[in-house]
């Protein structure tokens, strides 16, 4: 007789959209948060038009629909954020109630909290629906936990951390942490302003200007693609950055293979995918004190946090991994004790297991 996970299926909702909800997404299936049970990724959002998000948004709830009226799944997994995707995530949790599927919804929104606090009365409204009406509700940090607790009356908020692939691992027992001529770094993310990409330029702006020369920064990610090359080359800082655009599979992996140093300067976040990268592959990060991120490096050992939208500082910062022998590899060490012990696949996998074995 087949177990009853055997018999079950899982729907995971969420979005097309390159970036970290669709890495999440990807490296939850590659490293068998679903194994033993039928799953079925829809699509529910996408880099297109407001009239083809429309239908895409559509089409997924009739996906939806029939698989849960054809007996295929038991147990929803709705990844969302903010704005339009608490709209049609509401509606999500409206049919899974109606029918009697069971609800863990996702929470990555980098803005959520202050989408929140600025929205009007039927935004609440959706948010609290969301929140309270789901099974189960995953955050990404002790940070958001007790935020969505203040705003909520779900008794079962689980803490779950992002974790990356597994395939970056390797690369931190084959890490040559010996001094290098130029310090590689890099940027991983969306390109604009949340991320704190300008403020990046102005960082290196000041750098240049007190002579300081021995790093270059890699910029992978899409985005303000055009506009930050054109930045770059107006200001004349063309020699230190580097900027690629969208980066994945193989090109994604030499680049942390090859890299010293993350840089992320994020004005919001939940907990960036791209710091877990790092913290797996080997790589010191240098990011700000925002959302999740300080839950994750909480001490200076384990990376350098400064406040965001500060360009001085960012560049202080900056230089103290240049100017501090062995700082790059001591804090990359440590960091990477950390991800094997709280942010590792082998570590959250079991935990988000335990909960869709006991709902589905």
């Amino acid at each position: 007789m087949k177990q009853k996970n055997e018999l079950s299926g899982v729907a995971i909702v969420g979005t097309r959209e390159r970036g970290g909800i669709r890495a999440v997404i990807e490296n939850h299936i590659q490293a068998g948060v679903y194994d033993g049970y039928r799953h079925y990724f829809i699509a529910s959002h996408d880099e297109v038009s407001m009239a083809k998000r429309f239908l895409l948004a559509f089409t997924s709830l009739l996906t939806l629909l029939g698989l849960i009226i054809r007996g295929k799944v038991s147990l929803c997994h709705l990844h969302g954020s903010m704005k339009g995707s608490i709209y049609r995530k509401a509606v999500f949790v409206f049919v899974c109630r109606l029918l009697k599927c069971r609800v863990i919804f996702h929470l990555h929104g980098s803005e959520f909290a202050m989408t929140y606090k600025n929205a009007g009365a039927t935004y609440r409204s959706m948010v609290h629906y969301v929140l309270n009406h789901s099974d189960c509700v995953f955050v990404l940090s002790d940070y958001w936990k007790s935020y969505v607790e203040s705003i909520s009356k779900n008794p079962n908020i689980r803490v779950i951390n992002n974790f990356p692939s597994p395939v970056f691992e390797p690369i931190f027992e084959e890490r040559d942490f010996s001094k290098k001529p130029i310090t590689e770094m890099l940027f991983l993310g969306h390109i604009g302003q949340r991320k704190g990409i300008y403020d990046l330029v102005d960082a290196v702006d000041l750098l240049r200007s007190q002579s300081v020369g021995n790093f270059r920064i890699n910029v992978g990610g899409n985005g303000e693609v055009d506009k930050l090359r054109e930045l770059a080359a107006n200001r004349h800082l063309d020699e230190y950055f580097n900027i690629i655009g969208w980066v994945t599979g193989e090109q994604k992996h030499q680049l942390l293979e090859t890299s010293d140093i993350l840089l992320l300067p994020s004005h919001n976040e939940g907990l960036p995918i791209a710091i877990l990268e790092a913290l797996s592959a080997g790589l010191a990060v240098l990011s700000t004190s925002v959302g999740g991120i300080p839950d994750a490096i909480s001490e200076e050992r384990y990376g350098l946090l400064v406040e965001p939208g500060q360009p001085k500082a960012l560049a202080n910062a900056i230089m103290r991994y240049l100017g501090t022998e062995g700082l790059v590899e001591s804090v990359a060490r440590k960091a990477h004790e950390l991800y094997s012990s709280d942010y590792s696949s082998t570590v959250n996998v079991g935990r988000i297991r335990n909960v869709i074995d006991h709902l589905a």
